[in-house]
């Protein structure tokens, strides 16, 4: 049998192939490439607000004792400071001055606790209670709270010593006005060590100010060491994270401890300070305390040889212990 071949088809039916056009391709790339750049700027700026934003609600660390100080055998009054802000408070213990077996010992001498980013009243992490209860058996009432944004108070934001220096004033009111405190120490610990150096610089009814680890100044300090807490590229996020920090603070990040010493005279202060710390170089206690001269206080400093971050009565704690309340019989009359 024969095969039947296919009609031919006619050449004018063959469809030729489609030429692309060349425009099209360069509007496609274009697309893509705004797509790709709204895609990566919209990343960064969601990144950059919730490294921000944590930042200044870093978890709230848990108290770990039970019944607070009366686990080292110390007596306490707890009282709460209605905030400044709305419906939010501040929460805190009055340790008074007492002996080993929990009993009152009479004292118009009271020290006030300030604690650092991260902490709470307890400052577990340099054993406060233990240097509360060394306090309170040598003749000190103690006052240590949470600020707003940690603990068990009642609040957001923890901002490096600007909102806290509001929050200290606060509770230095309720230590003169409801527990007819006068002689006044503050003692603050790094980032809690701002608002005690700039509250008692202005503070009339503070005499002693002790700080242990303070920076010198919080905007200097913010730009050049944002990256070292968001852990993000310093070139991609700093600037605009250090922008939105006093955005989503609702207040401006202005703490500079080493301008109020400047500004101020009469006053006493101790600048403790590890030998290897490595947040908040050493010689920030050297030079606070020489411009504290300068202005008319009284200023002495105190450096534990090797000794990291905060940790000077973890490490040294005879020494630490003997030159707080050295300093404290002298000054806090």
């Amino acid at each position: 049998m024969s095969k039947k071949l296919s009609p031919a088809i006619p050449r004018k039916q063959i469809e030729e192939p489609k030429q692309t056009d060349p425009q099209k391709i360069k509007k496609v790339i274009a697309l893509s490439a705004i797509s790709l750049v709204v895609v990566l700027a919209l990343i960064w700026a969601v990144v950059g607000a919730v490294s921000a934003s944590s930042l200044l609600n870093p978890e709230r660390r848990e108290l770990v004792y039970f019944d607070g100080p009366n686990e080292l055998g110390m007596v306490y009054d707890f009282f709460q400071i209605k905030d400044f802000r709305g419906d939010d408070y501040i929460v805190g213990w009055f340790i008074p001055s007492q002996d080993s077996y929990g009993e009152y010992t009479n004292s118009d001498k009271t020290v006030i606790m300030s604690h650092n980013y991260q902490s709470n009243r307890e400052m577990t992490e340099i054993d406060g209670l233990y240097l509360i209860h060394d306090l309170v058996l040598s003749g000190y009432n103690v006052i240590t709270f949470d600020y707003t944004g940690s603990g068990n108070s009642k609040g957001k934001n923890y901002t490096f010593g600007a909102q806290e220096h509001e929050e200290l004033s606060l509770v230095i009111d309720y230590a003169v006005n409801e527990l007819g405190q006068n002689k006044i120490a503050l003692m603050g610990f790094a980032f809690g060590a701002a608002p005690a150096i700039t509250v008692g610089c202005e503070d009339d009814r503070i005499d002693v100010v002790i700080a242990d680890s303070p920076y010198l100044d919080l905007g200097s300090y913010l730009d050049n060491n944002i990256s070292v807490w968001t852990q993000l590229p310093d070139l991609l996020f700093s600037s605009y994270v250090k922008t939105l920090l006093p955005v989503f603070a609702g207040t401006a990040l202005e703490s500079s401890p080493v301008l109020s010493v400047s500004k101020t005279s009469e006053k006493s202060f101790l600048f403790l300070h590890g030998e290897k710390d490595n947040v908040f170089p050493h010689e920030n206690s050297r030079t606070l305390a020489s411009i504290a001269l300068e202005a008319g206080n009284v200023a002495e400093y105190k450096i534990f040889t090797d000794v990291p971050h905060l940790l000077g009565y973890v490490y040294a704690e005879d020494d630490y212990v003997q030159t707080v309340l050295t300093f404290l019989s002298e000054n806090l009359k």
